[in-house]
C-alpha cells in the first residue's frame, strides 16, 4: 500500500511531533511505502524526527515555485509564485473545479509535478494531524493545506483526516464554505480531537456518520519518556513556550510580554531557573522570548534552548523541569505527555478542552484574559500540588495513549477492508 501524508508543517516543532506518531504508527500497521507532503522538504534532509522508516518527502501541492539563490528580482518572482499566484489564481480554479465535480485538465500547471505525481501514485492519502480546517489561520481559508486536501480528492483518492480540530468558521466566501463543507463530505474518515469539532462540523450541515472522536496524536508519543521521576524531586526548573499569532498590534504585544516577565519574576523569587523552548524553527517566536528575558528582573536566571532537538529528545527535556508554561498548543501536550505539571495558556478552545480531559481546567486561561495576577495565582496553586497534578496528568495521558494508538490501527485496518 502507498500511503501520501499530507499537510506537514516542517519548521513546526508541534508538527514534526505529530508527523513522528504518524510513521511510527504506519510502519507498526505494515505500511512499507510512505511519502511525506511537508511544507519546506529542506527541513527533512538530516531527519532528526524520523523513526527508523522509509520515507520520502515531497513539497506541498501548493508550492509550484522554483527556489534558487538570486538577486532581488528573482526573489520577488519567487515570492509571487509562492505566495500571490496561488492565492490568487491557482486556489480559486481548484476550489471551482472541486466544487462543481470536475476533474481540470490544467491541474497539472496549477499542483507541485511532484506531489500531483505522488498523489496519482497513493492508494491512500492521510492529512496529517492538526488544525487545518479553519479561517483562524486565514480568514478567507486560503491555505496550502486546503488547497492540498482538495488536490487529493479531485484525483478520486481515498481521504482520511487523522486527529483534526475543525473550525472555527467565518467565512468570507459563500464558495469557500461550500468547498469545505465537500472535503469534509467527501472524506473517508474524520478523527477529531475535541468536543468543539463535532459542533463546527454539525453547523456545516456535514452528517457525522462518519465522524470518530479520538486524542491528539502526541499522547501517542507517551512511550518515548525516558524517566518518570515525581515532580517535587526534579530540579527547580521551569520551561515556557509563547505563542504570537495574534500579537501583531504593539499595545497587544506590550501586554503579553509583560505579563509573562511578571510571571517569571515570581518563578525566580520563589526559586525557580527559566527555560525557554521555542516551538518555530524559522525563529518566529524567538524575538517575543527575548523580549521577555528583556523585562525580567535576573536575566542570568533564564535561558533559551537553542538549536532545535529532535521530538523524543524535546520531550525528554520538559520532563525533566518542575513546571510548564504553554501556550503554544504542541507544547501543553508535550508537557501533558510528560507529566510535567503544566499552566496551559489556551488561545484556541482546543487547549480548554485538552485540559478539561484531564480535570485541569482551573490551570488553563484564556489568552484574552491574560493577566499577571492570574498567571501568578495559577502558578502558586499547581505549586503547592506538583505530585498531585503530575500524577494525573501521568494516568490520565497513558490512557490516551492507549487509545490514540487503537483508534490510528482502527483507521488504517477500516480503510484496507
Amino acid at each position: 500500500m502507498n500511503v501520501l501524508v499530507i499537510n506537514q508543517c516542517s519548521t513546526n516543532k508541534g508538527d514534526r511531533a505529530v508527523l513522528y506518531f504518524v510513521l511510527r504508527r504506519l510502519k507498526a500497521c505494515g505500511v512499507k511505502n510512505i511519502t511525506v507532503s511537508a511544507s519546506h522538504p529542506e527541513y527533512w534532509r538530516d531527519r532528526p524526527d524520523f523513526p527508523d522508516a522509509e520515507v520520502k518527502v515531497i513539497p506541498w501541492g501548493w508550492d509550484v515555485a522554483r527556489r534558487k539563490n538570486v538577486s532581488l528580482p528573482g526573489k520577488m518572482y519567487h515570492l509571487f509564485c509562492k505566495v500571490k499566484l496561488p492565492r490568487r489564481i491557482h486556489f480559486p480554479l481548484v476550489r471551482n473545479a472541486f466544487i462543481a465535480g470536475r476533474y481540470p485538465r490544467y491541474l497539472r500547471f496549477l499542483v507541485n509535478k511532484e506531489f500531483l505525481k505522488a498523489v496519482r501514485e497513493a492508494d491512500l492519502v492521510i492529512s496529517t494531524g492538526g488544525h487545518h480546517l479553519t479561517t483562524i489561520i486565514a480568514g478567507s481559508v486560503k491555505t496550502p493545506q486546503i488547497f492540498d486536501m482538495a488536490v487529493a480528492l479531485l484525483c478520486g483518492k481515498p481521504l482520511l483526516l487523522w486527529s483534526q480540530s475543525i473550525g472555527t468558521f467565518d467565512f468570507t466566501s459563500p464558495a469557500n464554505k461550500k468547498m469545505i463543507k465537500k472535503i469534509l463530505s467527501f472524506a473517508g474518515q474524520i478523527f477529531i480531537r475535541d468536543e468543539a469539532s463535532e459542533e463546527q462540523i454539525r453547523k456545516l450541515g456535514v452528517s457525522l456518520e462518519h465522524v470518530s472522536k479520538t486524542r491528539e496524536s502526541v499522547f501517542g508519543l507517551y512511550d518515548v519518556v525516558e524517566s518518570r521521576v515525581k515532580p517535587s524531586e526534579r530540579q527547580n526548573l521551569i520551561g515556557v513556550s509563547v505563542w504570537t499569532g495574534n500579537k501583531k498590534a504593539a499595545a497587544a504585544w506590550e501586554h503579553y510580554v509583560r505579563t509573562f516577565a511578571a510571571l517569571i519574576d515570581h518563578a525566580i523569587e520563589t526559586g525557580y531557573e527559566v527555560r525557554f523552548f521555542p516551538m518555530e524553527m524559522q525563529g518566529a517566536d524567538r524575538p517575543c522570548i527575548e523580549d521577555i528575558i528583556e523585562r525580567t528582573g535576573k536575566k542570568e536566571n533564564c535561558e533559551i534552548v537553542e538549536g532545535f532537538p529532535g521530538t523524543v529528545e524535546h520531550i525528554n527535556a520538559i520532563s525533566k523541569c518542575k513546571m510548564f508554561v504553554g501556550h503554544k498548543t504542541h507544547s501543553q501536550i508535550f508537557s501533558l505527555v510528560a507529566a510535567t505539571p503544566l499552566l496551559a495558556i489556551a488561545y484556541h478552545s482546543k487547549s480548554v478542552d485538552f485540559m478539561a480531559q484531564f480535570g485541569l481546567e482551573d490551570n488553563c486561561i484564556i489568552d484574552t484574559q491574560l493577566d499577571s495576577e492570574k498567571l501568578i495565582e495559577i502558578f502558586d496553586n499547581i505549586n503547592k500540588n506538583l505530585d498531585a497534578v503530575g500524577r494525573k496528568q501521568q494516568e490520565k495521558a497513558l490512557e490516551m495513549y492507549k487509545q490514540v494508538e487503537a483508534d490510528f490501527e482502527r483507521m488504517i485496518e477500516d480503510y484496507r477492508r
